[in-house]
């Protein structure tokens, strides 16, 4: 069980940053948030050398503020996920209501596995959404490609289905395509399903690809909504 001091949204909004890097040099980006909260922002696809404790500012539109590096993850070909917490508050920057200081309350999802380590029960924390389409699926350190049915997606993973899984824990890059779509990826090989399937959390996109997978979701989400509501009742 942890604790977050506040709940935080999932949301994929291009953003410019800058600042000053590890070496002292000044830096401008385009990069991708993947959640905010009222104290803070994880952002995906920043190339910059920064280190904990940095300052930077962050613009959303015409609107901008200075964050503070909280956490830096490991660095991958499409950039670096970083968290940064807000230091003017009271600047509106997002375009969307936040939740209050409430205390958000978050479980850890309890992962159980059978003999042949595939997954029995999992709980998602993000809708995702039945799509046809598929990725190749390559080692994160190289080598040759594997394509793989696209079972469904959303903003933060996917599920394959695929005749040559990988064990759980393994890092992978992506190359995910549905219709006229095409983004790349990095992820973990989070959870392994009968079938076989296997669902696989997104680490890192460039800010590119997070823009055409929020319109993708998007138009999935409308889709589902549409047939819900021509779906005939009784």
């Amino acid at each position: 069980m942890g604790r977050r001091s506040q709940p935080r949204i999932g949301s994929i909004l291009p953003v410019r940053i800058w600042g000053t890097d590890q070496e002292g040099k000044s830096f401008f980006e385009h990069v991708c948030t993947v959640e905010i909260s009222g104290k803070g922002t994880r952002l995906s696809g920043v190339r910059a050398r920064l280190s904990v404790g940095d300052t930077i500012e962050i613009q959303y539109r015409n609107r901008q503020a200075r964050f503070r590096i909280t956490w830096i993850a490991a660095a991958t070909a499409a950039g670096t996920q970083v968290g940064a917490e807000c230091l003017q508050p009271e600047k509106e920057l997002w375009p969307i209501a936040l939740p209050g200081e409430t205390p958000d309350t978050y479980r850890v999802p309890e992962t159980r596995l059978n003999g042949e380590g595939c997954v029995k029960g999992d709980r998602r924390y993000r809708m995702r959404f039945p799509v046809s389409g598929k990725a190749c699926v390559s080692r994160i350190n190289g080598g040759e490609g594997v394509w793989a049915k696209l079972a469904d997606l959303s903003v933060t993973g996917c599920r394959i289905q695929t005749s040559h899984p990988l064990e759980v824990g393994h890092e992978v890059a992506l190359r995910i395509t549905v219709d006229e779509t095409e983004l790349e990826a990095t992820g973990v090989i989070r959870v392994c399903y009968p079938g076989p399937a296997q669902g696989i959390e997104f680490t890192s996109m460039s800010a590119a690809s997070w823009r055409m997978l929020a319109r993708l979701v998007a138009r999935l989400e409308g889709i589902g909504t549409a047939r819900r509501r021509n779906s005939p009742v009784g």
